[in-house]
């Protein structure tokens, strides 16, 4: 149906599209694990749109933060269109480094509208009909379920002693990191005491300052993959926690890059396929 080019800025995807009514190109960091769509306030009110409703939205810590929403009449990339968007109103500068502004980010409201391919190889979406994933495409098939509107999926790690653990993880094309532990795995699991510290981020979230601790595992399994090594985080405020079932934690970009990419969210089916140069 369509094929969107995207661009890489601090290991997040970034696609353009326009809003109904404007000529403005529209910068979207797009992001399997965003479960809404969130605009930048500044950009609301450039575009005159009024918040009509106060609601919750939650990040990594679990925490809510209360933010106006409206529905946009629609949003274009390229060839798609989606009408009647909701978004959240959020300020995104955070995001905006190196003199590239970010307007909002996007994941679930278009993996439920299509079947997406992310091409890591040619640094693409290739977006389908959705129904069923098309013939021959490439790759292992790996089943995810969802936790809340986020695909989750069983992976396995190996730490330095040897111990193999498994846990299900959300999976995030914009996470920038490799795996994200919740807090209550690790501390479940003693991994603070079992993995060594490499060095430490300071990173401002929606409500807070959070102090991360990076480390490295020997390896990560997801199906019949496996990579070697990996790099891990986590930070005692992050708990991204599940509606049902324990969650391990996120599996983000820094994994991710070594594989195209196909979702099909209404069928929960997952298709892998590593990159040549990183096999």
């Amino acid at each position: 149906m369509a094929i969107l080019p995207f661009q890489l800025i601090n290991d997040n995807l970034v696609i353009s599209g326009i809003y109904s009514g404007s000529t403005d190109t529209l910068h979207f960091i797009f992001d399997t694990g965003a479960e809404v769509t969130t605009l930048h306030s500044d950009l609301a009110n450039k575009l005159q749109l009024r918040g009509n409703k106060i609601m919750g939205v939650s990040g990594t810590t679990n925490g809510m933060l209360m933010v106006q929403t409206t529905t946009l009449n629609a949003l274009y990339f390229k060839q798609l269109r989606l009408p009647f968007v909701k978004v959240y109103l959020e300020d995104l500068t955070q995001f905006n480094t190196g003199g590239y502004k970010i307007d909002g980010i996007i994941g679930v409201d278009l993996l439920k509208r299509y079947i997406v391919k992310i091409d890591h190889g040619q640094h693409q979406l290739v977006f389908y009909r959705a129904g069923k994933t098309p013939p021959n495409t490439p790759g292992q098939q790996v089943p995810f379920r969802l936790n809340f509107t986020t695909p989750t999926i069983e992976a396995v790690i190996t730490l330095p002693d040897g111990q193999a653990l498994s846990g299900r993880y959300h999976f995030t094309s914009g996470g920038n990191y490799g795996i994200l532990f919740n807090w209550p795995y690790v501390d479940k699991h003693k991994l603070n005491v079992l993995l060594p510290t490499i060095n430490t981020d300071r990173v401002q979230d929606m409500t807070k300052t959070l102090y991360y601790i990076n480390s490295n595992i020997p390896s990560l399994q997801i199906g019949n993959t496996v990579i070697k090594p990996t790099p891990v985080s986590y930070c005692k405020d992050v708990n991204d926690s599940g509606a049902l079932s324990e969650m391990a934690g996120s599996i983000g970009y820094d994994v991710w890059k070594q594989f195209n990419i196909t979702v099909n969210y209404a069928q929960r089916e997952l298709y892998l396929e590593q990159i040549a140069a990183q096999r």
